[in-house]
């Protein structure tokens, strides 16, 4: 790495994280092929908005549902491991959507029934792989870890979306799940490689109970822990604030690319990959300049970031402007979601990561699922822009409210 990279970037001269990027950055390309892939399919089989929803919502319900689980297999099992385990999961789950796609099988409730599982996979390795972080490198780098790992994500964002429309534009739906199930390999084979003993984990599984009373009690604790800390609290709050309105736009834009914009699949991808295009040229400024500046105001302007991005998509006359408006929006995506996981991260306390990373995620995906249905439906009757914009304005009052409650300084508290 150079003498540059190094200064910007020093998580990555730590073995253990080096390998979980590398590994990360091809499993999440696969990801976001399957998710463009989805939505894709999903939208050929019934030519609606409101089963885009329908969509969204079965692959986000059982991160809802499954959260107390993820969280307390987090904080008592060997993370790891655990990440082994899922990923190969999910690279089977894959597979077999390949096959039943190339099978023939065009049951819109069946492929609801398939996004539900993968749904169940993801629910409980996501608070795994936020935690994980946190054991590859010592924590003076975790910031920075922190923000390499969503780069490595929004760069998968990139890649993945551009990759899966060349696919299914020439090879079909079907040999794109197949090539994601593939990427699923680069990320086993480095979480085998890393030494366990060079992970820096405190050995905090021994005071995690086993059994169902444990998973509930613990949340519980866990819960309270949150409501007493206000920094976390207020990071979860933004987050869901945030992500309640813009995860469901991100999910349509499918429908911007077919009916607004009337691109091709290709075009559709180019499009579903701007918002990690966008992610990936600011994250160097990110991880320099933008990590001297305190959370709160640049959770502000975030905020703000997130209203104009989405404002901009919802107007554009032209699929040229939608495509600036995803970039700039996936940049400020990085700014927001890089800050407030760090913000989690540097405040918890190590026997209790797992389980408050669960929370957070909780934050993130936990209104998602109802979001996606109600997003769906609205866009169905109203149409694509009108929403969007409504959108935007919901997000512009959020910021204000964050601010003009002074929720936002608990951010900065060391």
């Amino acid at each position: 790495m150079s003498t540059t990279g190094q200064a910007r970037f020093p998580a990555l001269g730590v073995r253990s994280y080096r390998l979980f990027w590398i590994g990360g950055l091809a499993t999440n390309t696969g990801r976001w092929i399957t998710h463009i892939v989805s939505a894709y399919v999903i939208y050929r089989i019934t030519g609606s908005a409101a089963w885009v929803g329908i969509t969204g919502f079965a692959n986000f319900i059982p991160m809802l549902l499954l959260n107390p689980v993820s969280g307390h297999l987090s904080d008592s099992r060997d993370r790891r491991r655990l990440l082994l385990v899922t990923n190969a999961t999910a690279a089977g789950a894959t597979l077999l959507m390949a096959v039943l796609w190339l099978a023939g099988m065009r049951s819109p409730w069946g492929w609801v029934v398939l996004f539900f599982a993968r749904g169940c996979i993801s629910g409980i390795q996501l608070p795994v792989w936020q935690a994980f972080v946190a054991e590859c490198v010592p924590r003076e780098l975790l910031r920075n870890a922190i923000t390499l790992n969503s780069t490595q994500f929004n760069a998968a964002r990139t890649l993945g979306p551009a990759i899966g429309g060349v696919l299914i534009g020439t090879a079909g739906p079907g040999w794109a799940l197949v090539v994601a199930a593939g990427l699923f390999g680069p990320v086993l084979g480095c979480l085998a490689a890393i030494d366990p003993a060079a992970l820096n984990r405190a050995d905090s599984g021994e005071t995690v109970g086993r059994g169902v009373n444990a998973v509930y009690t613990g949340y519980r604790d866990s819960i309270r822990y949150v409501l007493d800390s206000p920094g976390i609290r207020t990071a979860i709050l933004t987050i869901a604030l945030i992500t309640t309105i813009t995860i469901p736009l991100v999910q349509q834009v499918v429908v911007f690319a077919e009916e607004v914009f009337e691109v091709s699949p290709f075009w559709f991808g180019v499009l579903a990959s701007a918002q990690g295009i966008g992610a990936v040229l600011v994250a160097p400024w990110v991880a320099g300049e933008l990590s001297r500046v305190r959370p709160s105001r640049m959770q502000f302007y975030a905020v703000l970031g997130y209203a104009a991005g989405v404002a901009g998509l919802g107007l554009a006359p032209v699929f040229w402007v939608g495509f600036v408006a995803l970039a700039f929006l996936g940049a400020v995506h990085l700014v927001s979601a890089s800050n407030l996981n760090s913000v989690v991260q540097l405040q918890v306390d190590d026997e209790v990561r797992g389980r408050v990373m669960a929370i957070y995620l909780m934050g993130v995906l936990g209104t998602t699922p109802f979001a996606n249905l109600l997003m769906g439906w609205l866009i169905s009757v109203f149409g694509a822009r009108p929403v969007v914009v409504s959108g935007a304005g919901l997000l512009l009052l959020v910021g204000l409210f964050l601010s003009g409650t002074g929720r936002l300084r608990h951010l900065d508290s060391a």
